[in-house]
């Protein structure tokens, strides 16, 4: 059975930022992990023209916004009164599930290999990371972003309202 799923449009809206990621396979599938946990607006940085593979047709559901650069959207952010998170595991960056999230907030994800950069760490307000309890280094963006998103619309109090068909 396919679930049909409306979300209520009078929550607190969060954003994805999608900038220097690297395989075109993690964008499509950043954009359709943002849809699924009701981002307002992906804000995709860089080239006009991006491969959205793995979207499974939710780039055409998702409200996307483009920026040439990554101060134009952070200033639009700033506008939007959000709170701009990046997700980077570092010494002074805070558990997710610490964060209360009661604010309209925006997300950066860092490039596979090198994370984010240092210019998004100095325009983040604040960095989460997710606690890992294996041997590895990290998790996949698109897995991280996931987590991420999913923790914000919980603590944002996100309700599913409609039809399980």
């Amino acid at each position: 059975m396919k679930e049909v799923v409306k979300a209520k449009m009078d929550r607190i809206p969060f954003y994805l930022v999608l900038f220097n990621i690297a395989k075109k396979n993690n964008l499509g599938n950043l954009i359709r992990t943002a849809n699924a946990f009701g981002a307002h607006e992906i804000i995709v940085v860089g080239k006009r023209n991006f491969h959205e593979f793995g979207n499974f047709g939710t780039s055409k559901k998702s409200k996307k916004r483009h920026f040439f650069s990554l101060m134009e959207a952070v200033e639009f952010l700033r506008g939007e009164n959000c709170k701009i998170y990046g997700v980077e595991i570092l010494p002074d960056a805070k558990p997710v599930e610490d964060v209360g999230f009661d604010q309209p907030s925006a997300f950066m994800v860092g490039n596979e290999g090198d994370g984010l950069s240092d210019q998004q760490i100095e325009l983040c307000d604040e960095l989460v990371y997710i606690r890992q309890f294996g041997c590895g280094s990290s998790v996949n963006v698109n897995v991280a972003a996931g987590i991420i998103l999913h923790r914000f619309s919980v603590a944002a109090g996100y309700q599913i309202d409609g039809n399980h068909e």
